[in-house]
């Protein structure tokens, strides 16, 4: 009895002590502001995540053109917004001009630091996370990302993050952040042909599987009361390797490396194009079945009688 009692007495005194230490901890995470940088092709963008009590009396409105005369001054700022959240306020603003070089695989970004982040206090808490394509290798100011305190977390999409926790000043220190980046060519051909292969897979099983739904009905006519049921059956495995597809495209990183490697416009084909021609090919092979099936039973029918 006397140890059950000392136990939950001892329970209470460090719940008493660790309280504090977690409230406090928390109230910095709040205060900490966050600011993500996309280096993932045609849609580069800076988001910056300011919790609501940083704000003070300011304005969003206002909040958001300070930042973005920030930005401007160096860049140039095709559209930003402002999404209000449950705890903080992220301002997005995206970028026309980030890449200084961006041809063959090969990637340059500067960043000068007093114009990312010089709109806040010197030693206010800050993290940069850095997102780029899984395809694609960095480095920051020619030196390992782990050299600059940067940490780089596993990740399941096509991106791949480096981020960094500290004040801002630590980055102000860094004055400008030089980022060299090449796509990693090798993977990146070889996920092609495994992406485009999904086409000729696509192909080969429309064509096969509405084959076997053909000869099913026109061998036993009794089966054409069961042909929705079988039209669906055969068409199972098409649609299964379009949601394969789609689910390489995001996993590999080639959503993201098409938008390093192809200028604007032909990332977007090159993108959308396969899985668009396998979703076409679903119909016009069982479409067409549907009305071959339909035009032989009835010759069929008509020499019988």
């Amino acid at each position: 009895m006397k140890k059950s009692l000392l136990t939950l007495i001892l329970f209470f005194l460090i719940a008493l002590i660790t309280t504090p230490l977690t409230t406090k901890a928390n109230a910095v995470d709040q205060d900490k502001v966050e600011v993500e940088i996309c280096l993932i092709g045609s849609d580069n963008h800076f988001v910056y995540k300011i919790p609501k009590r940083l704000h003070k009396d300011i304005p969003y409105t206002e909040m958001r053109n300070g930042i973005q005369t920030s930005l401007a001054s160096h860049w140039k700022i095709e559209e930003s917004r402002y999404d209000t959240n449950k705890t903080d306020v992220s301002y997005t603003f995206y970028i026309q001009d980030l890449f200084q070089e961006k041809q063959n695989g090969q990637l340059k970004v500067a960043i000068p630091y007093s114009i990312l982040v010089g709109m806040f206090g010197e030693q206010d808490p800050i993290q940069l996370r850095i997102l780029a394509s899984k395809l694609s290798n960095w480095t920051v100011n020619t030196k390992d990302w782990t050299a600059l305190g940067f940490m780089e977390p596993f990740t399941f999409l096509s991106e791949r993050e480096y981020v960094y926790d500290g004040a801002v000043n630590d980055l102000l220190n860094q004055r400008v952040g030089h980022f060299d980046g090449t796509i990693q060519k090798s993977q990146f051909f070889l996920y092609g042909v495994i992406y485009f292969s999904f086409i000729v897979a696509q192909l080969l099983t429309c064509f096969t599987l509405s084959r076997r739904l053909k000869r099913k009905i026109i061998d036993n006519p009794d089966n054409l009361h069961q042909f929705r049921k079988f039209n669906y059956m055969y068409q199972s495995l098409p649609i299964m390797i379009i949601v394969a597809q789609i689910i390489f495209l995001v996993l590999s990183g080639l959503i993201t490396a098409f938008g390093l490697y192809f200028s604007p416009g032909i990332d977007l084909l090159v993108i959308v194009g396969p899985v668009l021609l396998n979703i076409i090919l679903l119909p016009t092979f069982f479409v067409t079945t549907e009305s071959e099936i339909s035009k032989e039973l009835t010759n069929n029918s008509s020499r019988s009688s």
